[in-house]
């Protein structure tokens, strides 16, 4: 077993394998308590297949969810429009709230697309285990071996390393349980910032208003299907329009594009933006520039089913 808040040398890991070459990170699922569980979103989790992204809960399970972000300071800043809620006055004295873009000077960024890695409820040898996916020492690289290791440690505290060649496991298909579909029927503002709202409370004043200016815009054309994000998919929402056969993916997160996906949007929502940007996928990626609002509302002014 591997202790500890981090290993930083795949050596001890393989040496923890003992010449294994296919394995699974495991912990026996009675070792974690309730409250663990629901702090990392796992509490759903129930039958061997079930699977879900960890909540944020560190530096580790931050970049296996949003990836990461290394200013560029060897190169010339860039120019860059910064989103910003204010109020202003016009000269008649009279107030004026909105969403406005400076101008500013930024180091460019270089993106670390997030690892997107699951834990897994596995049933091995008629006890359950929270586990990886299969991990192939040969194939994957050192990297992903430490991101993996860590993921659990953060997580766990704790794993063993499990040979899947001397200990069959059942193959299983996958049940992701990253999203709770809330009951069906309209979801105006009124009804859907009760879900949305407890998310905004960590938010600088400026980001809550321009947050919850895009959630608000989206509200607004009353969808029928609202679901939230579970664990690392926590402050995610999917605003679905049965009629345009469209779903449209928004977050808390200020710099994440809008995406609207078709009937598939549960399997492609929990996909890295890299896989959906770079994949052959039916989408619209709304990027968050001044034209954001006017692109939404051409989408759901429309007529009928949008078509990607």
């Amino acid at each position: 077993m591997i202790e500890g808040n981090i290993v930083k040398s795949v050596a001890r890991i393989y040496a923890e394998a003992r010449g294994a070459r296919k394995v699974h990170f495991v912990i026996d699922s009675e070792e974690v308590g309730g409250e663990k569980l629901r702090k990392l979103g796992l509490d759903k989790l129930e039958q061997d297949g079930d699977a879900t992204l960890p909540s944020n809960v560190g530096r580790v399970s931050d970049y296996n969810i949003s990836g990461k972000e290394i200013k560029r300071r060897d190169l010339p800043m860039i120019k860059k429009a910064i989103p910003t809620y204010r109020t202003w006055k016009d000269w008649h004295g009279q107030e004026h709230s909105g969403v406005q873009h400076r101008i500013m000077d930024v180091y460019p960024i270089d993106f670390l697309p997030a690892p997107i890695e699951r834990i897994i409820l596995k049933n091995i040898d008629g006890k359950l285990y929270f586990a990886t996916r299969e991990i192939d020492f040969e194939n994957d690289g050192e990297g992903v071996v430490l991101h993996l290791a860590n993921l659990l440690l953060e997580c766990f505290g704790k794993f063993s390393t499990f040979d899947i060649k001397d200990h069959k496991i059942a193959d299983v298909p996958i049940r992701q349980l990253q999203w709770e579909v809330l009951p069906p029927g309209k979801y105006p503002w009124n009804e859907a910032k009760r879900y949305v709202e407890p998310h905004l409370q960590r938010l600088t004043p400026s980001a809550k208003g321009v947050i919850e200016h895009r959630m608000r815009l989206l509200s607004q054309y009353e969808p029928d299907f609202l679901a939230t994000g579970r664990g690392g998919y926590s402050g995610y929402f999917v605003y679905g329009f049965a009629k345009k056969k469209a779903y449209f993916l928004e977050s808390i997160h200020l710099n994440n594009a809008t995406y609207v996906f078709g009937h598939d949007w549960e399997e492609l929502s929990s996909l890295s933006k890299d896989e959906i940007i770079n994949g052959e996928y039916e989408h619209e990626r709304i990027i968050h520039d001044g034209r954001w609002d006017y692109k939404v509302r051409q989408l759901l002014r429309g007529q009928g089913e949008i078509v990607f």
